[in-house]
């Protein structure tokens, strides 16, 4: 099912909630030394819209970002996965990554909302460096939003989680 912005927003004007979910991504040192991990682009859910707040919902951006969402949400607009540039590792290494969700509840003006959450993130769990130690990772995630008669506020939520690289 295709949805565009106006027919999604005008059918559910009356108890939908706009939210924009991006989740920020800090860097960790290596175990061997210092990596720099920037992220070029941070994980971003994109501009959600929940019909049903009755019912358990999911946005999923995968590492490729291809989205799904399944339950009473759908995706407006704006989704995609997170672009992570590694660089200042051994050239030609193969790098082991991981991530860690820091705080799972989403916040909204720095408040925790209760009922919002990452509940995963996707990615390769290797990487292998080029000639000049610099190798390129996407991530993806899933967040659940479950069932809450009352309605979310509308704007930007955010939720941390770190990356870790080993080689």
């Amino acid at each position: 099912m295709t949805l565009d912005r106006a027919s999604v927003i005008g059918q559910y004007r009356k108890s939908a909630v706009l939210l924009i979910g991006t989740v920020a991504l800090s860097a960790a040192l290596s175990s061997d030394g210092y990596a720099r991990i920037i992220v070029e682009r941070p994980l971003d859910f994109g501009t959600i819209l929940i019909s049903d707040h009755s019912q358990a919902s999911r946005v999923q951006v995968k590492a490729n970002g291809q989205s799904a969402t399944n339950g009473g949400v759908h995706l407006v607009t704006g989704a995609q996965a997170a672009s992570i540039m590694l660089s200042s590792l051994p050239a030609q290494t193969n790098v082991a990554v991981s991530t860690n969700i820091i705080t799972p509840q989403m916040s909204h003006s720095n408040l925790a909302v209760s009922g919002i959450k990452l509940i995963q993130l996707e990615h390769t769990d290797r990487v292998f460096t080029d000639t000049l130690g610099n190798a390129h990772l996407n991530i993806g995630g899933t967040i659940e939003i479950t069932g809450n008669p009352a309605q979310y506020p509308d704007g930007t939520y955010r939720v941390w989680a770190s990356i870790e690289v080993n080689y």
